[in-house]
């Protein structure tokens, strides 16, 4: 009885989470139709913002593409660019190089070099934080693109709207240019379509992105204290806390900034580990915030909901483990013998089809290049779990980790030593438990398991090298 309990409890796992996700996503997709542009009366503004880069180990080609955009700004004589580096000493000379020539054009530009980088991404930014001079703040990765008229529009929406502590960009992917990087762009696409629009239209909160959002510096430094620099996610963090202090964060969907994409599997994978991680840890750190927010309790419900959003690939990869092993030693098929708790998960997957390929549509897509992409985007899903599972158990137990940027430029093509390939090993391992259960006449569950693996299976095929190093 107890090992049947299990059993079903791991059955559960496998389709209630997933379910309820799907639904969301669903749910939220058919309000962000709903939604309607925050109303903007100025086209001008005529302060001072301040454009902050921090950086560390990036390509001074990055560095260089994203001077000479910020340059091309009609409000260029409205902006001080901070670029503030975490590199070793070797680099600093190209970077002075770097800045001295664009000063030289006119370009209001200044590096700061911390010797001792502390607190990750966020004590780089409260550096620059301190030293800036604008009464807005913009955050600028070096692979990103943003216009001018967000950075206008923001600014005039929080002068006539004092509660508004922060304005957030339609987050894009500018790069289809690998099977990895298209899949990122398709599903970004769907996943703002819902999460931004959707919560905009329903009066819910919205979390700033890391790149794409103008603060208010003033409220940001003396409401706030700047960023936590014990949290590595920074934008979630910091949108805790303006919740926290019953201020808003309006959402554009009219402005898109883009942002370079992985191009590869393992730059995707440690994007993904330090997300996971730092949605975990803020969720953690950050849930009196959260609670004391005033806001219903449905919105707080769903800023957790948010914010645990890669918890379902855990769950569903922990009820493996309990079902399969389960279902053999009783020789009980739950799959089988409880179909219908797969009904809502199915029911809720051909909806999630049916508007993932209506927000394709958008861009041009078939559908059939939707699916196409979507299955793709699963297919990732499945083989990031051990990692999110990785990243989500330190959260939860409390265990430091160190922050990694994402390899861009020409470090996504460099090959470091050698890993565990656990990857391989867990599809490889999901695929021979499903063939043991249709052997042995656990039909249904077995054909789940083969279903699971799959994903694995085309992720080794298609990158098996990125998951061979590092």
């Amino acid at each position: 009885m107890i090992l049947f309990i299990m059993g079903l409890i791991g059955l559960l796992l496998i389709s209630i989470p997933s379910t309820v996700l799907l639904l969301i996503y669903v749910v939220f997709y058919l309000y962000g139709t709903r939604y309607r542009l925050p109303r903007i009366q100025d086209t001008m503004y005529n302060g001072i913002v301040s454009i902050i880069i921090p950086v560390r180990n990036e390509p001074i080609e990055l560095m260089q593409e994203a001077l000479n955009d910020i340059y091309s700004w009609n409000i260029r004589d409205n902006i001080e660019v901070i670029i503030i580096s975490d590199d070793p000493p070797e680099r600093l000379a190209d970077i002075e190089k770097l800045v001295y020539s664009w000063r030289q054009r006119g370009l209001n530009v200044h590096l700061i070099w911390r010797s001792e980088p502390k607190g990750y991404k966020a004590g780089a930014l409260n550096t620059a934080l301190l030293a800036s001079r604008g009464k807005y703040l913009y955050v600028v990765d070096v692979d990103s693109r943003v216009s001018p008229s967000f950075i206008v529009k923001a600014a005039n929406i929080m002068m006539k709207n004092k509660n508004v502590a922060a304005v957030v960009a339609r987050w894009t992917g500018k790069n289809r240019d690998t099977r990895v990087a298209e899949a990122v762009f398709a599903s970004m696409k769907f996943i703002v379509d819902a999460l931004y629009k959707g919560r905009s239209a329903l009066n819910l909160p919205v979390f700033p992105v890391g790149t794409g959002t103008l603060f208010n510096a003033e409220f940001i430094r003396r409401e706030l204290g700047g960023w936590d620099e014990e949290r590595i996610q920074d934008d979630m963090e910091i949108g805790c806390r303006i919740m926290a202090r019953g201020k808003e964060i309006l959402f554009l969907d009219d402005e898109k900034v883009y942002v370079e994409v992985p191009r590869r599997f393992k730059s995707l994978r440690v994007q993904q580990e330090r997300w996971a991680y730092g949605s975990a840890d803020t969720a953690i750190a950050r849930f009196k915030d959260i609670l004391k927010a005033p806001l219903p309790w449905y919105a707080k419900l769903e800023a957790f909901n948010f914010l645990l959003q890669y918890l379902p690939a855990f769950l569903i990869f922990l009820g493996f483990l309990i079902v399969a092993p389960i279902s053999y030693f009783l020789n009980y098929d739950f799959f089988k013998e409880l179909w219908i708790l797969g009904v809502p998960w199915l029911v809720s997957a051909v909806l999630y089809i049916r508007y993932y390929a209506r927000s394709l549509g958008e861009c041009g897509y078939s559908v059939w290049r939707s699916i196409v992409n979507l299955g793709r985007s699963s297919a990732i899903t499945a083989l990031l779990t051990p990692t999110i599972s990785y990243a989500l158990i330190k959260a939860f137990l409390r265990i430091k980790m160190s922050f990694k940027r994402t390899p861009k430029g020409i470090h996504e093509h460099i090959t470091n030593s050698y890993r565990v390939p656990v990857e391989i090993i867990i599809g490889v391992l999901i695929l021979l438990t499903g063939i043991i259960l249709v052997i042995y006449g656990i039909v249904y569950t077995g054909l789940w398991c083969l279903f699971y693996s799959a994903g694995y299976l085309y992720g080794i095929y298609r990158w098996g090298k990125d998951l061979l190093f590092k």
